[in-house]
C-alpha cells in the first residue's frame, strides 16, 4: 500500500527532529513529498528548522545516492553536506572514488577538488556576525575588490577581503 502525502508530511516533520541520525530517511521522504506535492514540501521546511536550501540539498542527495550501490552506513558517516557536494559528479562508475575523497577531505577541500582546484593547505576559517549596516559596508567592500554577486551570496569573498585590506594597509603607510 502506498503511503499518503499526509503520512509523508508527518514522517518528514518527525524525522527532521533528529536530523543528524535521520538525514538519509528524511532526504528520501522530502524527495517523495516534493515529487508528489510541492506545497506540502514547502510547508515542511517552513515549519521546521531545516530551511529551504537544506531541504533542496537533501532532495538532491536522495535523487543521487538512493539508486547507487553504496551502504547507508557509509553515506551516513560521510554526512549530507559532503554528499551534496560530490552528488553532482557521482555516477555508478565513480561513486566509490568520490566517497573516498569525501572521507579523506574537509568540506572546503572537497569543494575545491570538485571545481578542479587545488585545496588550500592549512586554511583558516573565520566566522563573524555583522549587523545589517556593518554587512552593507562589508558587501560593498567585497564587491569593489573583486567579489562577485551570486544569488544572495558573494563569490571570491576571501580574495576580495584580502585585496581590500591590502589597499587599506597601503593608505596607512
Amino acid at each position: 500500500m502506498a503511503i499518503s502525502n499526509d503520512d509523508l508530511y508527518d514522517k518528514a516533520l518527525n524525522l527532521s527532529k533528529d536530523f543528524d541520525d535521520n538525514f538519509l530517511d528524511l532526504a528520501k521522504t522530502l524527495r517523495q513529498l516534493l515529487d508528489r506535492d510541492p506545497e506540502m514540501f514547502r510547508d515542511v521546511w517552513t515549519k521546521t528548522n531545516l530551511g529551504r536550501r537544506k531541504a533542496y540539498y537533501l532532495v538532491e542527495v536522495s535523487r543521487t545516492f538512493d539508486s547507487l550501490p553504496v551502504s547507508r552506513a557509509r553515506l551516513k558517516k560521510i554526512g549530507w553536506t559532503k554528499l551534496q557536494i560530490i552528488g553532482k559528479h557521482a555516477t555508478k562508475e565513480n561513486v566509490s572514488e568520490l566517497l573516498d575523497l569525501a572521507e579523506k577531505h574537509t568540506t572546503k577541500e572537497l569543494e575545491a577538488l570538485m571545481k578542479g582546484e587545488k585545496p588550500i593547505d592549512n586554511a583558516h576559517c573565520v566566522l563573524m556576525y555583522f549587523s545589517p549596516k556593518q554587512y552593507e559596508v562589508l558587501e560593498k567592500a567585497l564587491l569593489q575588490n573583486g567579489g562577485e554577486r551570486s544569488g544572495r551570496g558573494i563569490l571570491k569573498k576571501e580574495e576580495a577581503l584580502v585585496a581590500a585590506l591590502k589597499k587599506l594597509e597601503k593608505t596607512e603607510d
